[in-house]
């Protein structure tokens, strides 16, 4: 059975349930990128410019979100945002993440995104990057200030569909 993401949309309570969970934890740190805090997730009413989905388990709760923005006219996914509300590794959860990207990677002819360095996910990414013929773009200096106070370099990444779809 081919599995397909949940819309946030559709889980909209259940998401902020777990986001507010998770809001003031130091290991979350790396999601907002800035030194303060959303108090909720914005859900758009439409997929033109940003995707948003859910993972969720076998009991339907929420246990991870995934989006990107999106620029339909360039075909081109950036600013990816995930979140594993699990806390620690989660099968599920990395089965749905792969589904994510490799949707679109699928859909569109580009998909960039960055890392904040430090984030324990810099490792995946790296690994994930180099599997798929994607590249590290470069590393912007002080480029993220977090809720300590310090400043943090950023990776960038990009994948193009077709060094993708060589795979």
């Amino acid at each position: 059975m081919v599995k397909i993401l949940k819309l946030a949309f559709q889980y909209k309570e259940k998401l902020q349930q777990e986001y507010m969970k998770i809001l003031c934890d130091e290991r979350y740190r790396y999601y907002h990128c800035a030194p303060w805090i959303n108090y909720d997730i914005e859900i758009k009413d439409s997929g033109w410019s940003c995707l948003q989905f859910v993972s969720v388990d076998k009991d339907n709760n929420v246990i991870g979100y995934f989006t990107a923005n999106v620029d339909r006219v360039c075909e081109e996914a950036s600013g990816l945002g995930i979140i594993n509300f699990t806390g620690e590794y989660n099968l599920e959860f990395s089965r749905d993440l792969k589904l994510f990207i490799n949707n679109l990677l699928t859909e569109f002819r580009k998909v960039s995104f960055a890392v904040v360095i430090g984030n324990p996910i810099e490792k995946m990414y790296d690994r994930y990057i180099n599997k798929y013929n994607g590249r590290i773009v470069g590393i912007r200096k002080e480029e993220a200030k977090l809720q300590d106070g310090k400043y943090y370099d950023m990776k960038l990444y990009e994948i193009f569909k077709k060094d993708f779809i060589k795979e």
